[in-house]
């Protein structure tokens, strides 16, 4: 993790910059000690199983460990500084969190990870379990990297879509919120295998596919076939008309709107909100195809 014998951030006195990327993970990580202790409570060993290998597999290692891959490698010394303490405390934490579950290979690795998390003792065992710390739930920062890697996820839909190789970098235009875009590049430079992103007010009017998430219009600059991605397009068209009709049944049954929580029906009016929206902008990309 490019942390033994560098700064993990011991020193308390010394300056950090977390990132909204390092935020996140602390607060997914509150998030599962809840659930982890919810679990236990209810003798859901399953439940507590699956919480602790999403935490790990699909957080920390899919997405955190390649963010803090950018950070180390473009950021200043307090961002490098929060990056590394944070890349070991929660690894800590997630190790003494699984210990109950895979106890021999969490006190082999506590022994190795402890020191650099500022942590001693003579066994796992005698530490403190983890529990929830709801002041570090981060909403803003869950939101922010929900955003990233749903254009992340759409970059390399369309490599896979467009049959790129996986070596290949390509350049992305993109159109969308700038400010936040900008912040978004390096990132999505390194996870999606791209040269360079450009940011643009409008995308050109080509040929090449334009895939859209978070808000934002993302096209890759590749030559394409054309009758393929026709194709492509009209199977997203029929899958996005399915999404809306089954959001429009739902709400449209008075037992959900009646019973469901408000804030699960208020999502479900934002997804249809999405799905049309999104709907609205294939069936233009289609139509555009169509035309060529």
């Amino acid at each position: 993790m490019n942390c033994e014998g560098n700064d993990v951030g011991l020193d308390d006195a010394a300056a950090l910059e977390p990132s909204a990327a390092d935020r996140w993970i602390a607060s997914v990580l509150q998030r599962a000690e809840a659930d982890v202790a919810r679990a236990f409570s209810e003798y859901r060993f399953d439940n507590l199983s699956r919480t602790i290998y999403e935490l790990v597999w699909d957080e920390y290692c899919d997405w955190y460990l390649e963010l803090a891959k950018v950070q180390l490698a473009s950021g200043n010394e307090a961002q490098q500084r929060a990056t590394r303490r944070t890349l070991v405390r929660v690894l800590e934490t997630m190790l003494r969190l699984a210990h109950p579950v895979i106890p021999f290979i969490t006190e082999e690795l506590w022994q190795k990870v402890a020191p650099l998390a500022g942590k001693a003792g003579a066994s796992i065992m005698l530490q403190r379990y983890p529990q929830s710390e709801p002041a570090k739930i981060d909403d803003g920062a869950e939101r922010e990297i929900a955003m990233l890697k749903e254009i992340v996820t759409a970059c390399r839909t369309l490599r896979s879509e467009m049959n790129v190789p996986p070596g290949a970098k390509l350049p992305l235009l993109a159109q969308g919120d700038s400010v936040r875009l900008h912040a978004f590049t390096a990132y999505l430079a390194a996870l999606a295998r791209l040269s360079n992103v450009t940011l643009v007010n409008e995308l050109p009017q080509s040929e090449a596919p334009v895939a859209i998430a978070g808000g934002c219009k993302l096209m890759l600059q590749v030559e394409i076939d054309v009758a393929a991605e026709r194709e492509r397009l009209s199977k997203e068209v029929a899958r996005l008309e399915g999404e809306v009709s089954k959001a429009t049944t739902k709400l449209g049954n008075p037992k959900f709107v009646e019973r469901a929580p408000a804030a699960v029906v208020d999502q479900e009016k934002r997804r249809l909100e999405q799905f049309n929206t999104t709907l609205e902008q294939v069936r233009a990309q289609l139509a555009k195809l169509r035309t060529a």
